[in-house]
């Protein structure tokens, strides 16, 4: 039992330096650019300290319930007391976001997380988009006369950024498996380019198909 004990003790201390910060914060009308910075200090220190207390003494994390505590109290003090409104611009609404992330973390971090894998596929997407021709198929210049044996693959996986590359070598490495079957030569040729996102963030798999002819 003593050892939740501390567990406590970290909350309180945490929820103590965060209300005593925020009545600071409004007693000496800490302000910057029309919003006190309580908003975005206090939920802060209440989960620093009681982060702090936690780690030392009760070896566990106790989920930062001061700072959620902390969070709520000067929100609703700022929303129901006219005297320390929220002016809404770029610096209260970040300072918002902020405090909310202090008392949240596991929760912004997930959709912080998402938001970003969605634009970086966004972005891998436009990438593919301006870099292979809209049909998707690349002209070699082969003739397209002789009997056709079977089709030929190739592929190549990458970073986005190496996308040439990766085209390159997914069709060198077609045309190298259309001369294995004996063929002279490679038509109707296309490319595609598959967009592969996982914990190690996000690959291109270029993948290269043509009819392979004998002369």
């Amino acid at each position: 039992m003593g050892r939740y004990r501390w567990a406590v003790i970290a909350v309180a201390a945490g929820l103590a330096a965060g209300l005593l910060s925020a009545i600071l914060s409004v007693r000496f009308q800490l302000v910057v650019f029309g919003f006190n910075i309580m908003y975005i200090v206090s939920p802060l220190l209440a989960g620093f300290v009681e982060s702090y207390i936690a780690g030392r003494k009760y070896g566990a994390s106790t989920g930062a319930v001061s700072a959620i505590l902390v969070f709520f109290a000067v929100n609703i003090y700022g929303w129901f007391f006219p005297a320390e409104p929220i002016e809404w611009n770029v610096f209260t609404v970040g300072g918002l976001m902020l405090a909310f992330q202090a008392a949240f973390p596991t929760a912004v971090n997930f959709l912080l997380a998402a938001i970003i894998t969605y634009l970086l596929g966004l972005a891998g997407k436009g990438v593919g988009d301006l870099l292979v021709p809209k049909n998707g198929t690349i002209l070699l210049g082969y003739d397209a006369g002789g009997e056709m044996i079977c089709i030929a693959a190739g592929e190549a996986v990458g970073k986005p950024d190496e996308i040439t590359e990766l085209r390159r070598l997914a069709v060198e490495r077609m045309l190298q498996n259309a001369e294995s079957m004996g063929a002279v030569g490679v038509v109707d040729i296309d490319v595609e380019v598959t967009v592969l996102r996982g914990l190690g963030g996000e690959v291109l798999a270029v993948t290269a198909t043509g009819t392979a002819v004998k002369g």
